[in-house]
């Protein structure tokens, strides 16, 4: 077996994969601060007999600060003593600590490189690279060590230049080394990279290196014996299920219908057809796909009475509550704290599995494509729902708890297949009949919507007297630049390869100004977006415009696993006259906005690798083209196989908040990035973002799932504190990744161009 000690990075996974499929062997990750200090020595006596050997991952911080590192000061000086210790390699953090822990100072590099890809050339030959001349790389790092002031204990091994005219010598920067005669080795760059090339073949040397070490010193290592092993086991890192049990139901009816509609009529014009009808009663949710990526608008209806709504809040953390649609009676459920409304949640939607092929069954006409939805649940989860955020630190926003988790139960769903421009209605409800016969006659009276009758902006949809009492409240941009330089603080010491900094700003509009209007204005006159949404709860209201999907999961095409796959933007330049997608591509190919995309690539790949072995880039930084911006989009895709212990609720409850939200290191970034935005007075409150940068979609029946993430986008509380007798208070959020490439000007700029997205539809 092989023991990785995780230093809480966010590309630790993708070690993990890379050094198994290499050496064919268990590997066995434990977080650096796993052990108090009076277990020290019962883990070493543990791991000397069951190790082939340690590798002392990347992380967040300094080598110096015992906080960051944990064990792995200690671990070094222990094995040191040992006549027949444990070989270790150490990457990144890792590298440094080698270093530091034996005499060797570790400094602020002159340039810091964050998601760029070097030149790696070994000093001559030596055992760790044999027959290797030099190879690209990608280095993650803020911090180094100066390979012309090594003090004889570390021997170096490799370098990559830095273009320094002036003084060449200084370009010279130290990437590998080992010790003068103890089995450590160490590389400064990051071998597990997906534009890292030579990872295996640094694995299969330092393989090589440790077999013969031990060899040479008698270290017999012992396959393990499970109740010995127990003892450490307790303490190593396993991703459990959130589903205890999973078992299919079996519908006792589907009622399925292909609706004939004209080729030029939308979602968006059967949902206001409903409207008109129903004198301004809104009884649907929305998702509606505008443009490629997105290939379906999904209309769900909820039942008056019927319908279960489910509602938690991290401001009530041991409860979670639900209702029927349009009902104010609660039932109220305990949880254990975050995790377990997740499992409540989790163990909710399962017990409404019902397989794909049992619903075919119970289907008689035949579609030329597989149906995403065929009924389940709709709705939000906000940013806080996910991992790492101090619960502590948040402020109200409501006067009640704050809506963080909603999610609407709908067995009543319309369907427009955007490909086939087919429409499709469906019922998995007994006796649904007069329902379908219902909706069928309502829908041949539904016309397109008459854009030149859509107001221009929201700022059209008040009357004369009252358009002077919208008002505005935007982040302060000296404030920004505090934000900025903070970010820079934390980027420049090691605790963050890129930072997500998120800011507010708040509209009031008055209290007649309804969602339905806001969300034709935003949509249908100033950005169209392939994952377009309305949710609008009785405690919240969401209209999205949102490009980036976060996290899909659905049938492979044989049927036995799920196909995952996640799309990350990092990048983005305005679509005007003047910048066509030549120049786009010019401006986003460059090394700050490829960085940027990089890190967030590398972090969900170690997202997915926490669950399944079979993960593949299928799309790299490529520039996609929508109404208002072009942008850098990356595709990662895994598979969960039929027969595997987890499921698609697992990869989207341990990959929020969306890493192209939050930056990498995702635990450190997140905490850092909780404290910074608070700096904004009266705009992210105690660093709340709430429902801007969660996800919005949806989960079938079927166990096929789509989310996206909530972005250019509008959002509104019921219960917000800043509401008033006459106005409502909304929300629009825009941010942007830091890197130590930054401008603070250019990034400010970047924020407002986001902000327009959505800002657009109220000026």
């Amino acid at each position: 077996m092989i023991l990785l000690i995780d230093s809480y990075d966010s590309f630790t996974n993708n070690l993990a994969n890379l050094i198994k499929a290499t050496t064919e062997k268990e590997v066995i990750l434990v977080h650096n601060d796993s052990f108090q200090l009076n277990e020290y020595e019962s883990f070493y006596n543990q791991i000397k007999n069951y190790f082939d050997f340690i590798v002392i991952g990347p992380g967040p911080g300094h080598p110096a600060i015992k906080e960051d590192v944990g064990i792995i000061s200690w671990l070094f000086h222990r094995i040191a003593k040992d006549t027949n210790g444990i070989p270790i390699l150490g990457i990144c953090l890792g590298f440094q600590s080698l270093c530091h822990e034996f005499g060797n100072k570790v400094e602020t590099a002159e340039h810091i490189r964050h998601g760029q890809i070097y030149d790696i050339f070994p000093a001559g030959e030596n055992d760790i690279y044999k027959n290797t001349e030099k190879f690209p790389s990608v280095r993650y790092h803020s911090l180094y060590v100066d390979g012309t002031k090594l003090n004889g204990e570390i021997i170096p091994l490799a370098y990559c230049y830095e273009p320094v005219e002036a003084d060449p010598d200084k370009g010279q920067i130290l990437m590998a080394a080992k010790h003068k005669s103890l089995p450590f080795y160490g590389v400064q760059y990051h071998p597990e990279s997906i534009c890292s090339n030579k990872g295996k073949d640094l694995f299969k040397n330092f393989t090589e290196i440790a077999n013969e070490y031990n060899s040479r010193n008698g270290r017999n290592v012992s396959t393990c014996v499970q109740n010995e092993f127990q003892w450490f086991d307790k303490h190593a890192l396993h991703e459990r299920s959130l589903i205890e049990e999973a078992s299919s139901t079996e519908p006792t009816n589907v009622l399925f219908e292909k609706v004939e509609l004209p080729e030029n009529i939308t979602a968006v014009d059967v949902c206001d057809h409903f409207v008109r009808i129903g004198n301004g009663k809104i009884d649907f949710s929305l998702l509606n796909s505008a443009s490629v990526p997105g290939e379906w608008s999904i209309i769900g209806f909820p039942i008056e009475g019927e319908s279960e709504i489910i509602s938690h809040s991290v401001d009530d953390m041991n409860h979670v509550y639900t209702n029927s649609y349009k009902s104010s009676e609660r039932k109220k459920f305990n949880v254990d704290g975050h995790e377990g409304a997740w499992k409540f949640i989790a163990q909710k939607m399962y017990s409404k599995y019902i397989s794909r092929d049992s619903i075919k069954r119970k289907i008689n006409s035949n579609y030329n494509r597989e149906l995403p939805f065929f009924g389940g649940y709709i709705g939000l989860i906000s940013y806080e729902e996910g991992q790492h955020i101090c619960f502590n630190k948040l402020k109200p926003i409501c006067t009640s708890t704050t809506p963080d988790i909603k999610l609407m139960y709908v067995s009543r769903v319309l369907i427009r297949d955007h490909l086939t421009n087919e429409w499709f209605l469906l019922s998995i409800n007994d006796k649904d009949d007069n329902w379908v016969k219902d909706i069928q006659s309502k829908l041949k009276d539904v016309k397109p919507i008459d854009l030149s009758e859509i107001a221009s902006s929201v700022k059209d949809l008040c009357k004369d007297k009252d358009k002077d009492s919208i008002s505005f409240e935007y982040p302060s941009q000296e404030i920004y630049r505090q934000q900025f330089d903070k970010c820079q603080e934390y980027l420049h010491s090691g605790d963050s390869y890129e930072l997500c900094l998120t800011t507010q700003s708040k509209i009031k509009l008055p209290k007649y100004v309804t969602p339905w209007n806001i969300y034709k204005v935003l949509t249908l006159k100033k950005n169209p977006s392939p994952f377009s949404c309305f949710v609008d709860f009785d405690d919240c209201c969401l209209i999205s415009s949102s490009p980036e999907r976060f996290l899909s999961w659905k049938d492979e095409r044989n049927g036995k696993g799920k196909l995952i796959q996640l799309r990350p933007i990092k990048g983005t330049v305005k679509n005007t006259e003047d910048v066509n997608f030549e120049k786009a591509s010019k401006i986003l190919k460059t090394p700050k906005e490829m960085g940027e995309n990089l890190m967030i690539v590398d972090l969900i790949r170690h997202d997915l690798f926490q669950f399944t072995s079979d993960v593949e880039v299928t799309q790299l930084m490529a520039v996609e083209e929508y109404k208002t911006v072009f942008q850098l989009v990356s595709v990662i895709e895994g598979k969960l196989k039929e027969n595997d212990k987890y499921f698609g609720i697992d990869i989207l409850h341990r990959s929020l908040p969306p890493g192209s939200m939050t930056g990498a290191p995702k635990k450190r970034s997140v905490e850092l990035l909780q404290d910074i935005e608070s700096m904004q007075p009266n705009i992210n409150e105690g660093g709340r973002r709430g429902i801007y940068s969660g996800v919005v979609g949806y989960w079938s029946v079927t166990d096929d799932s789509d989310w996206s993430v909530i972005i250019r986008s509008v959002f509104h509380y019921k219960d917000d504190i800043e509401n008033s007798n006459e106005l409502n208070l909304w929300r629009i959020g825009a941010g942007g990744a830091i890197t130590v490439l930054s401008d603070v000007d250019g990034e400010w700029d970047e924020m407002n161009l986001k902000l327009s997205s959505a800002l657009q539809a109220f000026n």
